[in-house]
Parts: C-alpha cells; structure tokens; sequence
C-alpha cells in the first residue's frame, strides 16, 4: 500500500513537472508575440486581446471534459471572492510583464519574472503558514541577490521599467497562492473561466479609461494578438493543472527552466545577447532553486528511510 502511494506520488511529480514545462513553453512564445507587436499597439490593447482570445482553449477544454453546465453549478460566496483575486492578479501580471517584455530586453524581462519561486515562497510562509526552514530561507535570500546582480540598480542598465517584471513574479505569486484556497471540488476548466470572466471585466474598464488605441493593421497582426490568447490561455490552465497536483513551492522550483529557454528565444528573434548583464546573476537564481529541489529530494529520501522502521 506505502509502495502504492509512493509511486501515485511520483508519478503526480513527473505529470505535474511536464505540465509547468509546456506551459512555460506557452509563456516564452507569446511573450515573443508580444515583442513583436508592442510597439504598434497599446498594453491594455494587447491585454484585453489576449484574454478574450484565451477563451478558446478554455472552450476546447469544456469540450473535451464535458463540463458545459456543471462549471455554472456549486457556486458559492467564497469561489467567487478567490475568482475576482485571482483574476485581478492575473490582469496585473498580464499588465506588467507585457510593460516588461516591450521596454526591456527580452531575456531580462523573463529572467526576472521567472524569480517568482522566490515570492511563492515567502507568500506561502504569510498566508499559508507553511512551515520553511534554513535552506529554504537560504534559497530566498541567494535568489533575491541573483535578482539584484540582475537588475543591476547602481547602474546604466537599470531604469523605471526595471520594476515591472518583479511585480509579474509578486502578482503571479498572488495567483498561485490564491489557487491553494480554493477547495479540490472545483475543477481546473471551472476556476479557468471564472478567473478569466473577472479578468476580461477587469481589462476592459481600464480599456474604456485609457488612451492610445488603435485598429489592428493586419490580418496577420489579428492572427498573432489571437495565438497570444491561445498560447497564454493554454499556459494558464496548463498552471493551474500542476499547481494542484503537488505542492506550490515544490512544483514552482521548475519554474526556472523558463530562464535559459527565454536566452534562446531572445537571441533568435531579437538578436539579443545580454550576457553581461545576466550573468552571473543568473547563475546565482538557478543555483537558488537547486537547492529548493535538492532540498525536498533529501527530506522525501528521510521520509521513505523512516518508514521502513515502522
């Protein structure tokens, strides 16, 4: 029965694991997308564009689960205060890491969003009241130095939109967080569309209120703002389905592989080669989140050694 459970667990770990890779990879390609056009179109354009278009994954989901009905069922107060954050928090990172990806070089602004670990970290500690110890706590601190090294604020490099892939990784952090309170009953397509209806409310009164708007100049711009939905809405559900398979901080740690696929993509497309400025800061975050996985492989190792005593 304990070998049972311990291969479920593993093979949870290994699901989860390929789940935040594809998703990660969603997240670079858009954001290329979203390179591409940032400087023809608005932020709040682009956002509100991605998230509407981000409803046709979720209809291919509700398709394939057959939850057409059942996601507007079992709704109560609580849900929907969680929905409302939640999708608040994702309008806000939508929001700054486009601001990001526009105004700086490309694999610094992922590089830095991609320390996101970090906050789940410290906000789990805050809210969840999980319990973290001195490598954990280590692997906090050597991370945010790798984020400093980085962001480089005593230099040329740094500027005001620095900040803003930062307040990604905090506002992505809030949305993970939030996830772990909502209960298990609730599926992922369903905490998807009630998130994305708050989130696509939220877009379009700041929309409404905001200048700098214009039409779509291409049918092949339509179709790159529309794979910038399909793409991040996948990601989003593709999040939320490996963030409920294991723990948040376990699971976040993988997060860092988006860092050298971010590198690669910067160089093909943009011709970027920030070497200079990320390394070795970002040596410092990979090596941060080694030890969180090299952490939880020993304690999981105790766990399995102590059991064979009882």
């Amino acid at each position: 029965m304990k070998i049972s459970q311990e291969n479920t667990d593993i093979k949870k770990t290994y699901l989860a694991v390929t789940t935040m890779l594809l998703a990660i990879l969603c997240v670079d390609s858009y954001m290329v997308i979203i390179k591409f056009l940032g400087n023809q179109y608005s932020i709040m354009q682009l956002t509100v564009f991605r998230n509407i278009a981000a409803i046709i994954p979720l209809f291919l989901l509700l398709l394939f689960t057959k939850e057409y009905f059942t996601v507007f069922k079992k709704i109560d107060k609580k849900f929907i205060i969680l929905s409302i954050l939640r999708g608040l928090s994702f309008l806000a990172m939508n929001v700054f890491i486009f601001i990001s990806v526009v105004n700086l070089e490309f694999a610094t602004a992922m590089t830095l969003t991609f320390s996101s670990p970090f906050f789940i970290v410290i906000l789990s500690i805050i809210f969840i009241k999980d319990k973290v110890g001195i490598y954990r706590w280590s692997a906090v601190i050597i991370g945010f130095i790798g984020v400093v090294m980085i962001m480089k604020p005593t230099s040329d490099i740094f500027n005001f939109f620095s900040i803003f892939p930062i307040l990604t990784a905090i506002a992505w952090a809030f949305s993970v967080i939030i996830l772990k309170f909502i209960p298990k009953g609730h599926s992922t397509a369903k905490i998807q569309l009630y998130t994305l209806i708050f989130n696509v409310i939220g877009g379009l009164i700041i929309f409404f209120f905001t200048s700098g708007h214009v039409g779509i100049e291409s049918l092949d711009h339509f179709l790159l703002m529309t794979m910038t939905g399909i793409l991040g809405g996948t990601a989003a559900i593709l999040f939320i389905y490996a963030y409920r398979l294991i723990s948040a901080s376990k699971i976040a740690s993988f997060e860092y592989f988006g860092i050298p696929s971010s590198f690669i993509l910067g160089w093909i497309f943009f011709n970027e080669a920030p070497w200079s400025q990320l390394f070795p800061g970002v040596l410092v975050i990979i090596f941060a989140g080694m030890i969180i996985i090299w952490r939880d492989n020993v304690k999981q190792k105790n766990l399995k050694t102590t059991k064979k005593f009882y």
